[in-house]
């Protein structure tokens, strides 16, 4: 973890342990991870989930399988790149270590600046912008004691937004269930009763009709497949084939002059 404003990468499966000069907000956008702050006990955090790192607060984390992480951090006087003002009020957020879970509109923000950090890695302008932006976004959430998230009724239209920032990648239902603060089996019920489909299907749906769009426009299938988050180009096939009645080739073949 270098002091870079921000960054997006796993960390690894061998615990590590150390301490630096600069506080560090963490933010898990996949998988799961372990974070013990000062020895007081690990917590394994999930999607969604995050934990504030006052400077040299020592502290041990390892990745449990794959996983994929947002880290920001603040850098100290004279460092800093924000003015004594905005120091000032951020540096807030880091009085003391703490554990905390997005809440569905700052998971979606995430998985988005996170997209723009991995598209332009070496694009310093934005890597400060987009830390600057979530730093700013979760002090909102945490200094705002009325925000109720446990028990909402489920918000489709930010899943949505969840859901397609994500299509391109595995996206568990486990994920979506974090997303919305439910156990998996209340998502799972809520979910159907709420759009008559599983989970699962409703995820398929959206595969098949990014796929098609995407055909449509010329994509090679194979391509296709990929950034349609199908395990396989066959996989992709036998989805459209037993949805739709149709293979990708031939649905493609339609829409050509």
């Amino acid at each position: 973890m270098t002091p870079s404003k921000s960054d997006v990468f796993s960390l690894p499966e061998v615990a590590d342990t150390h301490d630096h000069d600069y506080h560090q907000l963490v933010v898990v956008l996949d998988g799961n991870t372990d974070f013990d702050i000062e020895g007081k006990g690990g917590k394994k955090m999930q999607s969604g989930a995050g934990c504030i790192v006052p400077s040299s607060d020592g502290h041990q984390f390892v990745g449990l399988g794959e996983n994929r992480i947002m880290v920001v951090n603040l850098p100290t006087p004279p460092q800093k790149a924000i003015t004594d003002e905005e120091y000032e009020i951020v540096s807030r957020l880091f009085d003391q270590a703490a554990y905390f879970q997005l809440n569905p509109r700052l998971q979606v923000l995430a998985s988005a600046l996170s997209g723009e950090l991995q598209q332009y890695p070496d694009d310093p302008i934005l890597a400060r912008a987009c830390g600057n932006t979530l730093l700013s976004a979760i002090r909102h959430q945490l200094n705002n004691k009325d925000v109720r998230v446990r028990g909402n009724q489920l918000d489709i239209e930010k899943l949505d937004q969840f859901i397609e920032l994500n299509l391109s990648r595995r996206v568990h239902i486990s994920q979506l269930a974090n997303f919305c603060f439910l156990s998996v089996s209340q998502f799972h019920e809520r979910f159907k009763d709420r759009t008559g489909m599983t989970p699962h299907q409703y995820l398929m749906r959206k595969r098949l009709e990014r796929a098609q769009a995407l055909l449509r426009d010329g994509h090679a299938s194979i391509q296709v497949a990929e950034m349609c988050g199908f395990s396989s180009q066959s996989a992709m096939t036998n989805a459209f084939s037993q949805t739709l009645g149709i293979t990708p080739l031939k649905y493609q073949k339609q829409f050509r002059p």
